[in-house]
């Protein structure tokens, strides 16, 4: 269980990395901070992910799992108290890439679309964009699929297939 773990640890660096790059470019623009959280959503989550992210929790922030259940706004994340996240070290991939701008293949797949947020972007004209200062969703979305994939044919007593998704909230029972 634990190398498919390692592997998803390894991933969400990588991703830390290049986000941490994106901040670099794009800091003049970026509005997110504490308080900025409509992006804060009740995620579900590959099971790769919340095992891992629920073993973090268990070890960093062990008091969230002895917490009673907070009503937050309908739809709204369950680990955001008084606009903060309480477990922003083990929070999800998805999580890590808000505000900057994505880009991902459209329903349809015949096409690229480019999504941000407009309380950050708010100056920048659309060739602002460019290969080297946008994240590709799809790239990572596809390394956590088969990372999940390996991690359901190493673990088959979790039954889940390899679509599933898990609510982020259930960590706390």
């Amino acid at each position: 269980m634990s190398e498919q773990l390692d592997s998803y640890y390894a991933l969400r660096n990588e991703i830390d990395s290049y986000v941490d790059y994106l901040w670099d470019e794009h800091q003049n623009h970026m509005a997110c901070k504490k308080g900025c959280d409509l992006c804060c959503l009740d995620f579900d989550v590959f099971p790769v992910e919340f095992d891992a992210i629920k073993k973090q929790i268990e070890k960093e922030y062990p008091e969230i799992l002895k917490a009673d259940r907070q009503k937050n706004d309908e739809g709204a994340c369950a680990y955001l108290k008084n606009h903060a996240c309480t477990i922003y070290n083990a929070r999800p991939i998805i999580c890590r890439t808000h505000g900057f701008p994505l880009v991902n293949m459209n329903e349809a797949g015949d096409e690229w679309e480019l999504s941000f947020c407009h309380l950050n972007f708010t100056n920048v004209e659309d060739d602002y964009f460019d290969d080297e200062n946008i994240f590709e969703q799809d790239t990572y979305n596809s390394k956590l699929f088969v990372l999940n994939k390996a991690y359901l044919e190493a673990n088959p007593g979790l039954n889940y297939s390899e679509k599933d998704l898990i609510p982020l909230k259930n960590i706390m029972g």
